[in-house]
Parts: C-alpha cells; sequence; structure tokens
C-alpha cells in the first residue's frame, strides 16, 4: 500500500464543494489514514496494559461471506472499545492457509486432483492460490474497517508457523502423548483421509429400513433390522440385549446369513430393544458401536471397503466388487428381495455422520494414523474450562459436554498432500520412529534424499511420513504462534495467556478444545482468560450462511460498496453474543440513518462553536439544569456501556448508545438548546452553558458510536466549519474534514479520535433532584409535542398561549426549565400560564 492515503492530496476547493458526507469515498480515505499513520499498531513499550487477542484465522476455503463479517465484526468492536478504554491493544490476523480445506479448494479450482500430479507442482499451485485468496481476504476486511495491526499478520503454512507446528509435535512426542497406531478410525471417501472425532457432524438423511430374514441353525427364523444391507458380507456376530425376553431361547446358538455363512447371536447392553427387530448385525466396521463390540469380544474382522469408497474382497457376491456404497446396496437389495430374504421396507429419516468438510457418510477403516491423548485429559479440561471467563457463559456447558462425549484420541494425521508434514521417519521393519532433532526444523522427510538404515533393528529402511498434520493441529496453536513474534518486542515469549479469543460456537469441540489442550501440555495453563462465542447469520430458519452454501445471495463487497462499511458494521453489531440470528437489511437502513444523523448533529453544534473553546471551563453551578442533566445523561451513557462492553455484549451496548443519543440529546436536548446556542451574545451565560453541553456531549457521541462505526466518527472528529462570502452577498457554510484538521483534532492533540480516552468524568454534573425534574420537564415537552400533533399545529408554529396544569409540587420543580419549555414551545414568557392540577396536561392556543 503507497505510503500516502487516498483522497489526500485531493484539491481542496473539490473537497469544500461537498456537503454533504459521502461515505464510499471518505470510508477509504480514513482506512488508508489509518495504515499510513499506524493508528492500530501495536506498540510493545507503550506504558499501558496489554490486551491480546487470538483472532480467528479463516480457512481459506473459498470467498469470505457475511457470516465472518458477522463475527469478525463483533470482536473488532470489543477491541476498539478496549483500546479507548487505556489498553495497549494487540490486535493480529492470520490466514489458515493449509490442510484439506485449501486443498480441496485448489482441486475444485483447478480440476486437478492432487493424487494425479507431481507434489511439488500441485503445492506450488496451492500457495500460489492461496496467495490469491490472501489478498482478497485482506481488501474485503480492510474495506470493513476492521482495527488489525496487519505488520502482525501470520500464515499458517509459513516457515515460522510449521517450524512451531513440528516442533510442538516433537515435543509431544517425546513425552509420549503422541503416539502412531493402527485401528479402525474415521475416514472420508471423498477426501480420502482419516479425521478427528470433532469433524464429524450429524445430517439428516433419507433411507430405508430393512428386514432381513436370517436362518437360525436349528430351526426358525431370526430377523435383523438394518439401512446398510451392503455390509451384510462384513457380518461377524448378530448382537440382542441380555435382558430382551424375545431372544433368551437363541443366545450363544449360531445363525445363517442370507449369503450362506454361519455367525453367533451374542448379548451386549448397547443393544436398544425398541429399536427396529432389537436384533443387529456387528459388521467390521459399520459404526462407533460395531469397533467397540469387535474390541471387547476379539470378533473376527471383514473389511469389505477400500479407501476409495469401493467393495472389495466379496465372494459371495463377486459383482459387489469395484462398486461404490450406493451401487452395492442397490445391487445386494435385489438379491435379497429375488431370494425372499427382505421381509419388510420402510422409507425413515435418520440422522447420519458425515465428514463435515465435504458432507460424505462417514466410513470406519483400520489405518495407521498419529493420535494425540485426549481422553486421558477428560478431568483437565473440564478443570481448565472452569478457569475461563466464558461470554456467553453457558457456552461452558457446551465445552463440557462434549470433552464428556469424547470417546477417541485426537488423530492428527492426514493422508493428503498439502500441509504442514509430519516430521517423522518410520521403520519398514520395526516400530521405531525417528524424529529429527529441533535445528532441522522445518522439514519434510518426503524431500530427504538419502534413506536411512534402522538404527534399532538394523534390517528395515527408515521411510519417510508421507502424511501432514491436521489443519485443526496448527490452529490450536494460535497463542503460541501470536506469542512468538519479534514485533513483540520485550514481550516475545511473555503474552501466554492471552486476554480473549472470539469464535463461534460451532468450533467449541475443536479450536477451542484442541487449544486448550495445547495450553494444558505446553504451559500447564489456561490459553486466554476470556473466551468470547458468537453466534451465526442465518438467512432463513436454520440455515446459517457459510462457504459451503456459497455464502447466499448476500455478497459482503457489494454491500459494503453499495451501503458503506459502517452501515454494514452497524447491521452486525445488534445479535446478542452467541446467539445466531437473522441478516435484516433494514437494520442496514438504521446504521445508514444513524450515519445522517450523527453528521447533521455534529454540523448543527460544530456551527455553533466558532466562538467557543473547551479550555473556557462553566462551572457547575453555572450550568443551566437541562444542560447539567444532559452532560450527566451522556458520561453515565458511557459508563453502561463500558459494562456491556466488559460482558462482551457488543448488542447491549449498541442499544444503550442509542436510547440515548436519538431520544435524550437528538429528540430532546437539541430540541431544547437550540435558541440558547443561537443566542448572538458571545457573553451570554444561557448561550456558555449550552455549548459547553453540546460540545461535550457531542464528544462523547463520537466516542461511544466509534467502536460501533468508526468512519462517520473519525469524519466528525477531524470536522471543521469553514465560511465564504457569496458574490449575491449571502455567507456560504462549508463543513470539511480532513487528517490534521478540526475542532475536535485541534482541541485533544491526538491525530484520531480512536486514540482518545473512553468517556468519563469525576465530576457529577447532575443529581438525583436535577434528573427527577429534568424528566418532568421532558414530560412537559412531550405533552406540548402531543397536543400541536393532535391539534394539526406545526411544531415551529408560535405560540401565543401556553397553558400547563400540573401540581404546586411541580410547578416549582418546572422553574428552572421554563425558558427552556417556552422556547422548545414557541412562545414567551409572558405568554405561559401555570394552573394547579393532580394530573399534568398542556393546552396550546396558536
Amino acid at each position: 500500500m503507497s505510503d500516502t492515503p487516498k483522497n489526500l492530496d485531493r484539491p481542496q476547493s473539490k473537497i469544500e464543494e461537498k456537503e454533504r458526507y459521502n461515505p464510499f469515498e471518505k470510508e477509504v480515505y480514513w482506512q488508508d489514514f489509518w495504515e499510513k499513520e499506524g493508528v492500530y499498531r501495536f506498540n510493545p513499550e507503550l506504558p499501558k496494559p496489554i490486551y491480546t487477542v487470538d483472532t480467528p484465522p479463516p480457512t481459506v476455503s473459498g470467498a469470505l461471506h457475511l457470516g465472518h463479517i458477522f463475527s469478525y465484526t463483533q470482536a473488532e468492536i470489543i477491541t476498539r472499545f478496549k483500546r479507548m478504554s487505556g489498553y495497549n491493544v494487540r490486535y493480529p490476523f492470520g490466514l489458515d492457509n493449509n490442510g484439506l480445506p485449501t486443498e480441496r479448494l485448489v482441486e475444485k479450482e483447478t480440476g486437478v486432483r492432487g493424487s494425479t500430479i507431481n507434489l511439488g507442482d500441485f503445492v506450488k499451485t496451492c500457495l500460489e492460490i492461496t496467495d490469491k485468496y490472501k489478498i482478497l481476504y485482506e481488501n474485503l476486511l480492510k474495506s470493513l474497517g476492521l482495527s488489525v495491526d496487519w505488520k502482525l499478520e501470520y500464515s499458517s503454512i509459513s516457515a515460522d508457523v510449521q517450524k512451531i507446528s513440528q516442533l510442538t509435535f516433537k515435543e509431544l512426542y517425546d513425552k509420549g502423548l503422541i503416539y502412531k497406531k493402527n485401528a479402525p478410525a474415521l475416514y472420508c471417501t471423498e477426501c480420502q483421509t482419516s479425521f478427528a472425532q470433532a469433524e464429524k457432524e450429524d445430517k439428516e438423511k433419507n433411507a430405508v429400513f430393512y428386514d432381513i430374514s436370517f436362518k437360525i441353525e436349528d430351526g426358525g427364523e431370526l430377523i435383523i433390522a438394518t439401512t446398510r444391507p451392503e455390509l451384510l458380507p462384513a457380518c461377524d456376530a448378530i448382537f440382542v440385549n441380555p435382558e430382551d425376553e424375545r431372544f433368551k431361547q437363541i443366545i450363544g446358538k449360531k445363525v445363517i446369513t442370507p449369503l450362506g455363512y454361519m455367525v453367533k447371536v451374542m448379548t451386549d447392553e448397547k443393544v436398544d430393544q425398541e429399536k427396529g427387530s432389537g436384533a443387529v448385525m456387528c459388521c467390521t466396521y459399520g459404526d462407533e458401536t460395531d469397533i467397540y463390540w469387535a474390541k471387547k469380544y476379539n470378533l473376527k474382522e471383514r473389511i469389505i471397503l477400500d479407501r476409495k469408497g469401493m467393495i472389495t474382497g466379496v465372494n459371495e457376491i463377486s459383482e459387489l466388487n469395484g462398486k461404490t456404497v450406493n451401487e452395492a446396496r442397490r445391487i445386494i437389495v435385489e438379491n435379497l428381495r429375488s431370494g425372499n430374504f427382505i421381509k419388510k421396507e420402510e422409507q425413515i429419516k435418520h440422522n447420519v455422520d458425515v465428514h463435515e468438510r465435504c458432507g460424505t457418510p462417514v466410513e470406519f477403516l483400520p489405518t495407521t494414523q498419529w493420535f494425540i491423548k485426549i481422553l486421558d485429559m477428560k478431568e483437565k479440561l473440564l478443570d481448565a474450562g472452569k478457569k475461563i471467563n466464558w461470554y456467553p457463559s453457558h457456552m461452558r456447558k457446551r465445552y463440557e459436554e462434549w470433552v464428556t462425549g469424547l470417546k477417541w484420541d485426537w488423530c492428527i494425521s492426514r493422508e493428503r498432500f498439502y500441509g504442514i508434514p509430519i516430521p517423522a521417519f518410520n521403520c519398514s521393519n520395526c516400530s521405531n520412529v525417528l524424529i529429527p532433532e529441533q535445528d532441522l526444523l522445518p522439514m519434510d522427510p518426503k524431500m530427504a534424499t538419502e534413506i536411512q538404515d534402522c538404527p534399532v533393528c538394523g534390517a528395515g529402511k527408515m521411510i519417510p511420513e508421507r502424511n501432514v498434520l491436521d489443519t485443526w493441529f496448527t490452529s490450536s496453536l494460535s497463542p503460541d504462534i501470536n506469542n512468538s513474534n519479534r514485533l513483540n518486542g520485550s514481550f516475545d515469549g511473555k503474552l501466554y495467556p492471552m486476554s480473549m479469543r472470539p469464535q463461534a460456537h460451532d468450533i467449541i469441540r475443536t479450536w477451542a478444545v484442541y487449544s486448550i489442550l495445547m495450553g494444558l501440555y505446553r504451559h500447564n495453563d489456561i490459553p486466554w482468560n476470556d473466551l468470547m462465542i458468537s453466534g451465526h447469520i442465518l438467512v432463513q430458519k436454520g440455515e446459517k450462511i457459510s462457504k459451503k452454501t456459497g455464502g447466499g445471495k448476500y455478497k459482503p463487497e457489494e454491500l459494503i460498496a453499495t451501503q458503506s462499511a459502517d452501515a454494514i458494521r452497524y447491521a452486525m453489531s445488534g445479535a446478542s453474543l452467541g446467539k445466531d440470528s437473522y441478516f435484516d437489511e433494514k437494520e442496514v437502513e438504521k446504521g445508514k440513518k444513524l450515519v445522517t444523523k450523527i453528521y447533521n448533529a455534529g454540523k448543527l453544534i460544530l456551527d455553533k462553536l466558532e466562538d467557543f473553546s473547551p479550555k473556557m471551563t462553566v462551572e457547575k453551578r453555572d450550568l443551566e439544569a437541562i444542560d447539567a442533566w444532559i452532560l450527566n445523561k451522556s458520561f453515565k451513557t458511557a459508563e453502561n456501556m463500558s459494562s456491556a462492553f466488559s460482558n462482551y455484549e457488543f448488542g447491549q451496548a449498541r442499544q444503550i448508545f442509542e436510547d440515548f443519543f436519538w431520544k435524550d440529546f437528538c429528540d430532546n436536548y437539541l430540541e431544547i438548546a437550540k435558541a440558547r446556542l443561537n443566542i448572538r451574545d458571545k457573553n451570554s451565560k444561557e448561550k456558555r452553558s449550552a455549548l459547553f453541553a453540546s460540545y461535550n456531549c457531542l464528544l462523547n457521541i463520537l466516542k461511544m458510536a466509534s467502536p460501533f462505526i468508526p468512519h462517520i466518527t473519525e469524519e466528525m472528529f477531524h470536522a471543521e466549519i469553514k465560511k465564504s462570502n457569496q458574490a449575491d452577498g449571502s455567507i456560504k457554510v462549508f463543513f470539511i474534514s480532513d487528517s490534521g484538521k478540526g475542532y475536535f483534532f485541534n482541541e485533544l492533540k491526538i491525530k484520531s479520535i480512536h486514540e482518545s480516552q473512553w468517556p468519563s468524568s469525576d465530576i457529577l454534573y447532575s443529581d438525583n433532584e436535577n434528573d427527577h425534574n429534568s424528566d418532568l420537564a421532558l414530560s412537559v415537552i412531550s405533552e406540548i409535542r402531543k397536543y400541536k400533533n393532535e391539534h394539526k399545529i406545526k411544531l415551529g408554529a408560535q405560540t401565543t398561549l401556553l397553558k400547563i396544569k400540573c401540581s404546586e409540587d411541580q410547578k416549582n420543580r418546572l422553574n428552572k426549565f421554563l425558558k427552556d419549555v417556552t422556547s422548545l414551545a414557541r412562545a414567551n414568557s409572558s405568554e405561559i400560564e401555570i394552573v394547579n392540577s393532580e394530573e399534568l396536561s398542556v393546552k396550546i392556543e396558536p
């Protein structure tokens, strides 16, 4: 990016000719300004407490969608608040551009499978395509106004990150926490790799429940219910529940399958008596229960599925061999029907385990894989979860349920091509494994030019490991990656644990669990203090916007280009933390309306501040009552927003701000104060009071709005009024805004509003009595507006007589506000009449 921000060299006259705010021009301008000035750059030398963010690195598996904008905006709002609250914020960005998701993207874009070309050429293509997406991601998120320090950006395939990942692998292997084992594992025949339990998800699919007839060896029939008849050649045993009276007489006997071989009837408590016929096949391997039974009862393996998803080794029906699962199911069902073995067929919907990356149904195949011990860590993981501050708090339960339900150690190897290589050599003859020394890392064993003899058995060769690491292995190390960076200065290696991790609720089971596990293994500590869990944005009920769905009809780059970044940011910030919400175009319009209102309110006030300087302090005793009220209200609003932000409730903070800005400040205060702001006498105490309150309230408003809509607030921070004499004798008022200029810029002497401090005051401008009386005055004003509206009297129409009915107590309380009330009603003090009444009301004579 150029050192000179776009638009900084525009002719001044062109700026002055534009009397309306143009977000599409000025948002780019301020983004370039922030980048050039390093407004968000992390400076480890600042004498402030550090707040570190473990930003989610998006997976390079397709274009970013509105869901990314949703979650990144929410987390970024928090970082802006923290920066204004006195923290030295370290806000990095990362790209998860290694592993299976990226590999599948490359195969999709090129139409070439990684298995069909030279590995080096494929990796080169992966790097080229991910670099293209890196630029797209950065440009989109910069156009959103993300306050990231882009110099801290990392890539999960970079040499530095590869070294951290491989060093961690070696460290955990040396400690006995990583092991290699041949065992049944979750397998995707589409991606042709094993994967972890956390990458499995349920999908409802249509299926058929088949009742199949087996013959009992001494006569009789046994009905087996199954949705997978194609696994019949892999049947090892029949299981029934030991408490099921229907099968007491056949337990221990043998039955003949429709394919003609015998299997034994066995019992186990896992059999659901209410499901199907109550008797089930155990096939190696159809599901996790089959694996459990095969191991528990030492059953013989009958593996009939290869890694490409093809049936193999079936002698009973040879035509099944070489067929896909679906093809084999059709063939075997036809065979069973012709032999009268199918007694019933029932169409059902049921949940099927699929690979979350591609949606392919899960298979279980015995493969040799690398695992990290996680089952042994359940209790420590649960204890660690209790030490983390969860926002919202109920998300901890989701974490605990997942950890408690873990059944497998974490499979960290993938039989793929693009990713961080597992740094290992395996003996071809014995179980010896060699991990290179750390000074040789990072390295790719497949690139080894010499194959050594095994130093243990002497008979084997040390064969390079061909598998790569699960991308979650590297992602789980993001706190370590951020902790190790030359730009951390004196804090390098000292930023663990980090302050906060923002992430979506669907990856608690992966990113959160694995990061906490790594924190315990590597540091004996939690990886962050706070965990901010966002929801998803939906386009319709139950359907989240995701890369799998192509991002839906809403393209973030188009929305930003046509609606403005601030409007989109606003629309993303109204949700409750942790909850899914629908994208609402009306929210975008509300955001645009807020931007316009802040601009117009700013113009109104700045035009009156020409002869006012904040250095002209107004004593509390000299403030008009309504001015004291609004000032106090603004600081109280900031305090309440701060409490919401501290609990990561950005939506609540936005609502608190809007209630104050629209109702209290714009609808009420500005309308009340206009008359005093327009007083010509520069020495008027009433005008000075209104100027003092307006200046401070507007500044507070810009600060409070800046986490949500940072561009317009920067615009107003640098805004100033210019006037010029016209040929017709009139004076034209210009409203301009540029870096290095502006009323607030000149007064505060800081380059950006985003470097200012969150509003706070040691002065209590208004007490409870004044607040109470102000509320009464506002009630009278509300009645005036209501009366004029009902009687079709223009709000700006002059009033001949204003009659206020109220109690004696209310009359006394209104005394300090009568000038403002009569001014707003367009009446003179001589044209107001107050009448005793128990019920508050007004009457106006135009």
